[in-house]
């Protein structure tokens, strides 16, 4: 600490003298040496300041590793996954890019032989991912029941893995069930002209005339049945009892939410998938499942 010389004749007044009367000491040349007094400290204000020094230390490591808690979920978003190792990734940041902090994911990995599982098992930063397993496939309808059981949001969303169709999208289905418009919203690739490109004839064919079945059961005026996009109210969605596998999936949950839901709307949504592959292309048989699935639930 630095000290500082103050001459012998300099004058003082009666309670200065009395206040420094402590720090002054006499030296050998006739002047006194000046020490200042250490102000001293409560305690508990030390305690005080290293408390909220630590919890500053705490809530900067948690914004740093973004694991920063989430009090309350409004979307969940279940993604069925049968092989699907190379475009999950994409999918799954894509998400994390447009979702809201408030949302978590839940990965159902139908019997996955290419890893996929091992992927998401590694993404140990995502507090808000879950992952559900299962060793025999059941189908596409069945993955999406069981995430039904473990999900929590206010609104319940469903994306595909393999990246056909954008979350971006999905996020437009979703906020006018945040915003109570409405129980159901349903994307429509017809609503967006540029998607018409990698549907094939086929696929245009069968989707319309399961679309026009459905509204003809039901009393809906949807436009694209078969979208893979789909977003429902949370409570709603999970106090209605599914049994559908596989492609039945959509027919019955419109079914069933024909009678449910108050307000069923539909919203653009893109479709960059090709329907030439044979994961995308429909089926004869799914056609049936559909039709008979719209016909025994409505």
């Amino acid at each position: 600490m630095a000290t500082t010389t103050i001459p012998a004749n300099t004058p003082r007044s009666a309670d200065t003298h009395a206040d420094e009367r402590d720090s002054l000491f006499n030296q050998d040349d006739g002047s006194r040496t000046y020490k200042p007094q250490i102000e001293r400290i409560d305690a508990d204000d030390i305690l005080q300041r290293i408390d909220e020094t630590l919890d500053l230390i705490a809530e900067a490591q948690a914004i740093d590793q973004t694991r920063t808690p989430v009090g309350q979920i409004d979307i969940s978003i279940i993604i069925p996954v049968h092989n699907a190792r190379e475009t999950l990734p994409e999918v799954l940041e894509r998400i994390e890019e447009v979702m809201p902090t408030s949302c978590e994911i839940i990965v159902v990995d139908d019997a996955s032989t290419d890893g996929s599982s091992h992927y998401v098992r590694g993404l140990t930063h995502r507090p808000n991912l879950t992952l559900l397993q299962r060793k025999r496939n059941h189908g596409r309808g069945s993955a999406i029941r069981m995430g039904l059981r473990h999900s929590t949001g206010r609104v319940v969303a469903i994306q595909d893995a393999d990246m056909a169709y954008d979350p971006a999208d999905l996020l437009g289905a979703i906020w006018p069930i945040l915003e109570n418009q409405a129980d159901a919203v349903y994307g429509s690739r017809r609503l967006r002209r540029d998607t018409r490109r990698g549907v094939g004839l086929v696929a245009r064919l069968s989707n319309r005339l399961t679309t026009l079945v459905a509204n003809c059961t039901t009393g809906l005026k949807l436009s694209d049945l078969e979208s893979s996009h789909k977003a429902f109210r949370g409570d709603l969605i999970r106090s209605i009892k599914l049994k559908e596998c596989d492609r039945g999936f959509d027919a019955e949950i419109t079914a069933k939410m024909a009678r449910r839901a108050k307000v069923v709307m539909e919203v653009p949504t893109s479709f960059e998938g090709d329907m030439l592959d044979d994961s995308l292309a429909p089926s004869c048989k799914a056609f049936v499942q559909t039709v008979i699935g719209l016909i025994r639930y409505r």
